[in-house]
């Protein structure tokens, strides 16, 4: 069988990268597909106390809110125990989600590219921390993995952002930046990439097109995680790269 014929510059990407970064939400799996997501945003609302009539835009952003980490938040202002049962609502949410949430099509097979070329994977996303590991051992992909990494909470004052979570799986592998590359489906997730010094791949047709991913400070994209994973399989890691932190 002939080998499959990389571009270019993916092929430059992959030449340096000893590790990868894949993002949870999208990549992996969309946690809550088919699911109506502003019913756990009404379930926390219908717990909290309505804001004062003086605070006309906090009132509207109340009223309005459809995305249930906003609400949460917004719980931990209204007191610590209004916080915490908003976040046992989400916690259970995601919990049931596991459930029902399938793999994206070529997710195994990109993470047996990965161990079988000697790249190190970790995940992160935006969920609990305890969700994507249930989420890893329940489809059986746990032990393709390295680092995982989560929230613990969803407190505003301490809950680290996109960056924060992508540089603490890039500390957990102990690699450079450089040798590092972010594999995401949303242009969010090339600027973090490129805030942090690391590479990116977007994987094209999971949430946004090819032409809004492409290019963010040389991010470089996919058209499928089959793909990905035949690329990964065909080119190996420069003996050139640097090495571990």
């Amino acid at each position: 069988m002939p080998a499959t014929r990389v571009r270019p510059h993916v092929a430059r990407v992959l030449e340096r990268t000893r590790a990868m970064v894949f993002v949870f939400d999208s990549v992996i799996c969309d946690l809550f597909a088919g699911m109506d997501t502003s019913a756990i945003t009404d379930d926390i609302r219908s717990r909290l106390p309505p804001p004062s009539p003086s605070t006309l835009l906090a009132g509207a952003a109340f009223l309005m809110a459809t995305n249930p980490l906003w609400m949460v938040a917004y719980a931990h202002e209204v007191s610590a125990a209004h916080g915490d049962e908003a976040e046992d609502i989400l916690r259970a949410a995601e919990t049931a989600a596991v459930t029902t949430a399938v793999p994206a099509p070529g997710v195994r097979q990109v993470l047996l590219a990965c161990q079988a070329g000697g790249r190190s994977v970790a995940v992160v996303g935006s969920r609990y921390s305890a969700t994507i590991e249930s989420y890893l051992d329940r489809h059986e992909l746990r032990q393709l993995v390295g680092p995982v990494v989560g929230y613990r909470h969803h407190r505003p004052s301490s809950r680290p952002m996109g960056a924060a979570l992508v540089r603490r799986a890039r500390k957990a592998l102990a690699m450079n930046p450089a040798e590092c590359t972010v594999v995401g489906a949303s242009v969010q997730a090339m600027m973090i990439a490129a805030d942090i010094g690391t590479q990116a791949i977007g994987v094209a047709g999971l949430r946004e097109s090819r032409k809004h991913m492409a290019g963010i400070n040389g991010s470089v994209v996919v058209s499928s995680l089959p793909h990905l994973a035949d690329a990964l399989a065909t080119v190996p890691i420069s003996e050139g790269i640097t090495s571990p932190m």
